[in-house]
């Protein structure tokens, strides 16, 4: 009977309830409200006012967390109305350390926080010589490490973390200038002994500053391992490959960083697969490691990325047990240690000041530079035009294809050397949309001895190439002005003469800086091919127009924009694979290259002046590649100069003179790739006598030496003949230059 009385009254209250509320009738609460837009606010050393605007719908308060906060930030603590509202607050002066106060807004439901931080006239010291370090036994005296430290010494932790149960590590003492602690002897005949040392410090700001000393002792005999010399290294090194001993140690400066992902090579696996055959990892597991006196280097690969956690300058003694070390078959001979790991680390510290900094020009370079650091002075880039990778991204993985890695560009000196300089596909600012530095300057970077089969057949490019790291490290000025080389002639795209010109060539094009004319000795200069010079980022997700233009930027200002006067926007990048088609005029091309009856080739003829200049060193540059699909075109090639004629007919040989030979790549054919194609120009450099300075007429002419081209079903290098009408070949840049 209890149980159903408390029911029916329940039932009778709902009911009630229900009745008495109208079906058009709601009551509306609003919800409780406390909260600001900003919750972090910083002064300056010198202190001022600001104000914090709060929204409120309740009345509530206000107040310092911390009432010592007091003393330094000046605000009306207390009541605040049922409204929105701002608090003024005044911040004095600061003349020791940074520090950070907390203001709690607060009602009877809700409250919020905000922080104000305050810069100091005092900057804060904590520098504890984090690393790793080896102790022995018996020395019975107290390990050393150097500090700088002005902060509070008691607001510092030390934390000893051993890997252990022994306390082997004791009387820890910090000042100003060291930490120093003890240990005792290790037992163990067998086995080193490892424990961490932490120390940490909370700041101004309320932010936990901490670093960290690796500590391993040697085992009872005070042995830690055998180090092994450059010398010893280089002695056990076999092509296949040999295994280090367990107890291999090595010593050095780490000299690289895998932070523009450009340290190491990727490997392509296979030009004729389209996913899957390049190795990207392989560039975040490599590392060098260069000798106390710079005179070697080691190429160190990991086990994988997350063992590659070394700290860039630091001196380190590493254990390399089990790891292999190999070495090239063919001059120069280079050394690489793969299977190593940052875990292994016996002992680090800063070696920024005691690492041997190396500065050279390009000529100086020597075996003894290969996988080392080095600065290159005074250089710059051969060719004012395109992005660090002017490739057909149609074959990389920005397009979700593979097949191709890397890519170089020529660098040249003031001293007359050049060297090509490696950009892997995975390197972030490699097309960004910034325009090339035109200036000189410096680049430093790891040098190495890599092959690329794009561009010989062979792969051998040169003995020493240079790998960038980050992109300040390319420090180059910006303004072609601020440079040690001046532009005697040089085309970078097709200029026609005008109304009241009068070229000396027939059908030629005009320089686009200095003075010249360029024309094709079998006919004019009018087939054009598409280029690779697009500036922008790439890829299958950026197709569409964009319009950060090729990179060539003109002397009076602003960038070369034929896609917006001409009318023909879309020819630029309209599919993500970073190209201009023909119509723009970037590139200019010619499809006859062999005059049978007179068995030699036709040429690519500039005529320049260079009257009035007078210079210790000139140099010509010009980017080439064959761009049939068909193949066929001019293989083996020479540059000549000639001060008396420009006229190119077997008669004039004798009055040609010979700069250099060289070889042009084919471009890639999607479906028959082979390694020696190429996906983008080449440049070269060659230097040219002084005797053609202060002349009112000098003649350079490319030309084909031998009738040898890739066979049409492109399967061979060089097994077929030259075919007119079909073997194109393409110039993108042209020029010679001085030094001022």
């Amino acid at each position: 009977m209890k149980k159903t009385t408390i029911l029916a009254t329940v039932a009778l209250a709902l009911g009630l309830c229900l009745t008495g509320c109208d079906k058009n009738y709601h009551e509306v609460i609003a919800p409780d409200e406390l909260g600001m837009a900003e919750h972090d606010y910083h002064v300056g050393k010198e202190g001022g006012d600001i104000s914090i605007p709060y929204l409120s719908n309740k009345a509530g308060s206000v107040s310092l967390i911390d009432e010592a906060d007091g003393e330094w930030l000046q605000m009306e603590s207390g009541a605040f109305a049922d409204k929105d509202g701002e608090l003024p607050v005044h911040v004095l002066p600061n003349g020791g350390f940074k520090r950070r106060a907390d203001i709690l807004f607060k009602s009877d439901t809700r409250k919020d926080t905000v922080s104000v931080f305050q810069n100091g006239e005092v900057e804060e010291k904590f520098f504890v010589a984090a690393g790793s370090m080896v102790v022995y036994n018996g020395t019975g005296a107290s390990n050393s490490v150097a500090a700088d430290i002005n902060v509070p010494l008691d607001k510092i932790k030390v934390e000893v973390r051993l890997s252990g149960d022994d306390e082997w590590i004791s009387d820890c003492l910090l000042t100003s200038t060291a930490f120093t602690f003890k240990t005792t002897d290790n037992p163990d005949r067998n086995y080193m002994r490892r424990a961490n040392i932490v120390l940490s410090y909370v700041d101004g700001w309320d932010m936990k500053q901490e670093v960290t000393i690796g500590v391993v002792q040697a085992r009872q005999d005070n042995y830690i391992g055998t180090v092994l010399t450059p010398e010893d290294l280089h002695n056990v090194a076999t092509v296949s490959g040999y295994t280090l001993p367990e107890d291999a140690i090595i010593e050095g400066y780490i000299v690289s960083t895998t932070e523009g992902r450009n340290a190491g090579d990727a490997q392509v696996d296979d030009y004729q697969q389209g996913t899957g055959v390049i190795d990207y990892t392989l560039t975040d597991r490599t590392a060098y490691l260069e000798s106390a006196d710079g005179l070697n280097g080691f190429r160190l690969i990991t086990t994988d990325e997350s063992k590659n956690e070394f700290t860039r300058y630091s001196r380190i003694s590493l254990n390399v047990g089990g790891a292999v070390i190999s070495k090239t078959a063919g001059e120069p001979v280079c050394y690489t240690i793969e299977g190593v790991s940052s875990d292994n680390i016996l002992a680090s510290a800063d070696g920024t000041l005691t690492m041997p900094w190396k500065e050279k020009s390009i000529n100086e370079l020597t075996d003894d530079d290969i996988n080392t650091l080095v600065t290159i002075k005074d250089c710059e880039i051969a060719m004012r035009k395109g992005p660090f990778t002017p490739v057909n991204e149609g074959y990389t993985s920005l397009c979700n294809y593979h097949r191709l890695a890397k890519y170089p560009i020529l660098i040249r000196d003031i001293q007359g050397g050049s060297m090509y300089m490696f950009t892997n596909m995975t390197c972030p600012y490699r097309r960004d949309g910034e325009t090339l530095p035109y200036g000189s300057g410096d680049i430093t970077g790891i040098v190495v001895h890599e092959v690329y089969k794009s561009f010989e057949k062979d792969g051998n490019i040169g003995r020493y190439q240079l790998r960038h790291l980050t992109r300040k490290e390319i420090d180059l000025r910006q303004d072609f002005a601020d440079n040690f080389s001046e532009i005697i002639t040089e085309f970078r795209y097709a200029k026609f003469p005008g109304e009241f010109e009068h070229p000396l060539l027939p059908d030629a094009i005009l320089a686009t800086k200095g003075n010249g004319e360029l024309c094709h000795t079998y006919g004019s200069v009018s087939n054009f091919s598409p280029s690779y010079f697009y500036i922008g980022k790439c890829g299958s997700s950026r197709k569409g127009k964009y319009a950060e233009g090729a990179g060539i930027e003109l002397d009076g200002g602003g960038i070369y924009e034929p896609w917006v006067t001409n009318g023909t926007e879309s020819a630029q990048n309209t599919d993500g694979k970073g190209w201009f088609k023909d119509s723009i005029k970037l590139s200019w091309s010619n499809k006859y290259w062999w005059d049978s009856s007179n068995g030699r080739g036709y040429c690519w003829l500039v005529v320049f002046s260079t009257a009035g200049i007078v210079s210790d060193r000139v140099s010509v540059q010009f980017a080439m590649y064959n761009n049939s699909q068909q193949a066929r075109s001019p293989r083996y090639w020479k540059a000549q100069y000639s001060l008396t004629t420009y006229d190119c007919s077997p008669d004039t040989d004798s009055e040609w003179f010979d700069i250099g030979e060289f070889v042009v790549p084919d471009v890639a054919i999607w479906a028959t790739q082979n390694d020696w194609q190429t996906l983008g120009t080449r440049v070269y450099d060659f230097p040219l006598p002084t005797e053609i300075l202060g002349r009112e007429r000098v003649s350079i002419r490319l030309m084909p030496t031998r009738n040898k081209a890739a066979a049409k079903a492109v399967d061979s290098y060089d097994d077929s003949t030259i075919a007119n009408n079909s073997g194109y070949n393409t110039m993108d840049y042209f020029a010679v230059r001085y030094n001022k």
